[in-house]
């Protein structure tokens, strides 16, 4: 973690880091004595933590229920969460710029790192590599109002998928078989954009969304989550 983070950064990062990886459980109260005592953190950090928290959506402020929250990991919570990364990924196919001469290299570099953690079964660093494998093709676009939506939509898919993760634990066959499903989808990203591939890019990334909202189908005893027509919606590939 790097030393250049100022105290409400720390502060930042670790109740996040929480909040993703379900120590901190959805819907369960979080107030600044907690954060004192369980993270160490003075007051002035704390809050200022609680107030960025708050806007990134993982802290609900609810009055009535005599302070703040973490936010609710429910169905309809899961819904919205795999709808918004549906767009994202669908946007990401049709905006990505080739153009970017390390973008292949850094994806590369970032998939190593994702084997290893998916070995390491570490969920909280497979989220943020899986992560940093997004932004890395939304930094292309060079948007910074779709960069925010994508960073903001895969920090809250980070806590969906670490759900997915102990759910599908429980059957360590097929959790093991969509972990290596997941690095074999990276890899054809990676190739059909060495390829310049647009409209196959547009497919693996739609396609990959898709498999989270089977996973999450599957995990939730076959719930029902339609899914969007995105491909009908926004405009064909060039």
């Amino acid at each position: 973690m790097s030393t250049n983070l100022s105290q409400t950064d720390l502060a930042v990062e670790k109740i996040r880091s929480s909040i993703i990886d379900l120590s901190l459980p959805p819907a369960s109260r979080i107030d600044e004595p907690l954060l004192l005592k369980r993270f160490g953190l003075g007051r002035t950090p704390a809050r200022e933590a609680l107030n960025r928290l708050a806007a990134e959506g993982f802290v609900t402020i609810a009055p009535n229920r005599g302070g703040l929250f973490v936010r609710a990991l429910d169905l309809p919570e899961m819904l919205e969460i795999v709808r918004a990364q549906q767009v994202v990924e669908n946007m990401l196919g049709h905006l990505l710029e080739f153009d970017d001469d390390s973008l292949v290299a850094d994806l590369r570099a970032i998939q190593a790192q994702y084997a290893i953690d998916i070995a390491a079964r570490d969920y909280l660093a497979i989220t943020s590599t899986n992560q940093a494998f997004h932004l890395r093709m939304h930094k292309t676009v060079r948007n910074g109002f779709v960069y925010s939506f994508a960073e903001s939509t895969h920090r809250h898919v980070r806590r969906l998928n670490v759900q997915i993760y102990l759910l599908e634990a429980a059957s360590p066959r097929d959790h093991n078989a969509r972990l290596d499903s997941n690095l074999a989808e990276h890899e054809q990203i990676i190739e059909a954009i060495a390829d310049r591939d647009r409209a196959r890019l547009v497919s693996l990334l739609v396609a990959h969304a898709r498999t989270a909202l089977e996973r999450l189908n599957q995990v939730l005893d076959h719930a029902v989550v339609p899914l969007l027509p995105l491909e009908d919606a926004l405009t064909s590939p060039s």
